[in-house]
């Protein structure tokens, strides 16, 4: 069976108008495919895997480079400007608990003490995580359920001044530079 060998990220549908244009049309002539991920697999740079259209495809990333929700990788034909399929990586949503801090914090010192405490509860389990300010949440993945309750026991002390809740989204941690 032949391989597919894809050496780059060809851009993110997110990030580029053009490649979201070029997926749409290529997606109704039936020449798109998906690439079902884990996170975990988004981190390795070589790897072998199927589309769920059955092609088999080899990834040779440059070393660091990460794949993401998203992202197109095409293989090309001797026609560079008309490739013959995009593959677009889709990753797949994994249980996430979220804290989201409360809007009543009496003072920026409660604030940064309690964002000091979430900090070190998160960092000593050492799990990755994602920041969305506009919605004043902090999310982290989880293995298995029994971790809902320990981290609910670990916060307990400001469980008035948080919100925790569970659910399963394409967790993207932050990078840091």
């Amino acid at each position: 069976m032949c391989v597919l060998v894809i050496p780059s990220v060809a851009g993110n549908i997110f990030l580029d108008i053009s490649l979201e244009k070029k997926l749409k049309l290529l997606d109704a002539c039936g020449r798109c495919e998906r690439l079902k991920i884990s996170r975990l697999e988004t981190e390795r740079s070589r790897f072998r895997t199927k589309t769920d259209k059955g092609t088999q495809v080899g990834l040779i990333l440059n070393e660091g480079t990460k794949l993401r929700h998203w992202d197109v990788l095409m293989a090309a034909s001797k026609n560079v400007s008309s490739p013959d399929k995009f593959i677009l990586v889709e990753q797949f949503p994994e249980k996430v608990i979220s804290i989201k801090i409360k809007e009543k914090i009496k003072s920026k010192r409660d604030l940064v003490e309690l964002l000091i405490l979430i900090g070190h509860t998160i960092g000593n389990r050492h799990k990755p995580i994602a920041i969305d300010s506009k919605s004043r949440k902090i999310s982290f993945p989880i293995d298995n359920d029994s971790e809902i309750q320990i981290f609910q026991k670990l916060l307990e002390e400001i469980s008035d001044r948080i919100e925790l809740t569970t659910e399963y989204l394409v967790f993207e941690p932050r990078q840091m530079n």
